[in-house]
C-alpha cells in the first residue's frame, strides 16, 4: 500500500512538473512580447518552480527509503527542508517584484499592452486551475505533505492570475477616462499589492518548517497521549520507573525512554524488545515518522 501511495504521488508530481514546464515556456515567450512587471516576475517564478519541481520529484522517492545506520531518523526530514526552500524562493520573488515595481513607478512605467496581458492571464489561468484541482485532490486522497504544499503553490498562482486580470481591466478602463495617463501605473502598483499578499502563506509555511527542523517539545495534549498509551500497554515500565522525553526533531516524533535498572538485575533484553516493539506500534498509529531511543541508568538497590 505504501508503494502504491508513493507511486501515485510520484506520477502526480510528474504531472505538476510538466504543467510548470508548459507555463514556464509560455511566460518566457510572453515576457519577450511585453515589458510588464507582473509577467516578468511571473516568468521568474515559473523558472524557479521548474527547478524546485525537479528536486521535489527526487525527494518524493528519497523520503520513502527505510531507515539505516547513517539515517536513523529516516529521510522524511527532507520534506520540511524542501518546503523551506520553496517558501524562501517565493518570498524572494515577492521582494524582487516589489523592488522592480517601485523602480518602474519612480522612472515611469512602460505603456501597457492590454491584449498581450489579457491573453497571458487567460492561458495561464486555465493551466493553473487544472493543475490545482488535480493536485489538490490527489494530495487529500493520498494525505501527501508534498502534494499539499505543491497545491498551495498552484493556488497562489491562481490568485496571481486573478490579480493580473484585475489589473488589466482597471488599466484598460482608465484609457476611456480623463485619468488615461495613470493607466500604465496599474501594472507596477498591482504587482506590489499582490506580491505582499502572495508572500503571506509562504511566510507562515516558512515559520512552520523552521520549527519542524528544530528540536522542539510537542504540545502537552499529544505528549500526555503518547505517555498514557505507553503506560497502559506496557505495565512492565513500572518496575523500571520509566521517564519519558517526547520531542519533534526534523519532523520526526522522537520518544526517549529512561529506565532505572538495578546493577544486580538479570539481562533485560527481553523486556527491552517488548517495550521497543510495542512502542513502535503505538507511535505508528500517530505518525509513520517516529523513533524510540533508550537511556539505561544502572542504579544500586
Amino acid at each position: 500500500m505504501i508503494r502504491t501511495k508513493s507511486k501515485k504521488e510520484y506520477h502526480t508530481l510528474l504531472f505538476s512538473f510538466s504543467m510548470i514546464i508548459a507555463l514556464m515556456i509560455c511566460s518566457l515567450v510572453f515576457n519577450e512580447l511585453t515589458e510588464s512587471n507582473i509577467i516578468e516576475v511571473d516568468a521568474g517564478s515559473y523558472v524557479i518552480s521548474a527547478i524546485i519541481g525537479l528536486v521535489t520529484i527526487y525527494i518524493s522517492k528519497l523520503k520513502d527509503r527505510p531507515k539505516d545506520e547513517d539515517h536513523p531518523l529516516g529521510f522524511s526530514g527532507y520534506v520540511p527542508i524542501l518546503n523551506l526552500i520553496r517558501s524562501f524562493m517565493i518570498i524572494l520573488i515577492c521582494i524582487k517584484a516589489i523592488g522592480e515595481s517601485l523602480g518602474s513607478i519612480y522612472s515611469g512605467p512602460p505603456e501597457t499592452d492590454h491584449k498581450i496581458m489579457f491573453s497571458y492571464a487567460l492561458i495561464t489561468s486555465v493551466f493553473n486551475m487544472i493543475a490545482f484541482f488535480i493536485i489538490s485532490h490527489k494530495g487529500k486522497q493520498l494525505d501527501s505533505a508534498l502534494l499539499k504544499t505543491d497545491a498551495l503553490e498552484w493556488k497562489t498562482d491562481i490568485a496571481f492570475n486573478i490579480s493580473i486580470i484585475l489589473a488589466i481591466v482597471l488599466s484598460y478602463g482608465l484609457t476611456f477616462t480623463s485619468f488615461k495617463e495613470y493607466g500604465n501605473y496599474i501594472d507596477p502598483v498591482f504587482c506590489i499589492v499582490f506580491s505582499i499578499a502572495m508572500a503571506y502563506s509562504p511566510v507562515m509555511l516558512f515559520s512552520e518548517n523552521v520549527k519542524l527542523l528544530s528540536v522542539s517539545s510537542i504540545d502537552k495534549e499529544l505528549q500526555q497521549q503518547v505517555i498514557r498509551a505507553f503506560k497502559e500497554k506496557l505495565s512492565i515500565l513500572e518496575q523500571y520507573q520509566a521517564k519519558f522525553t517526547v520531542l519533534h526533531i526534523g519532523g520526526v516524533l522522537w520518544v526517549n525512554i529512561e529506565l532505572e535498572v538495578p546493577v544486580t538485575s538479570q539481562d533485560i533484553t527481553r523486556d527491552y524488545l517488548i517495550i521497543k516493539t510495542t512502542g513502535e506500534g503505538i507511535l505508528n498509529q500517530i505518525t509513520p515518522d517516529n523513533k524510540i531511543s533508550f537511556l539505561i541508568n544502572r542504579i544500586k538497590e
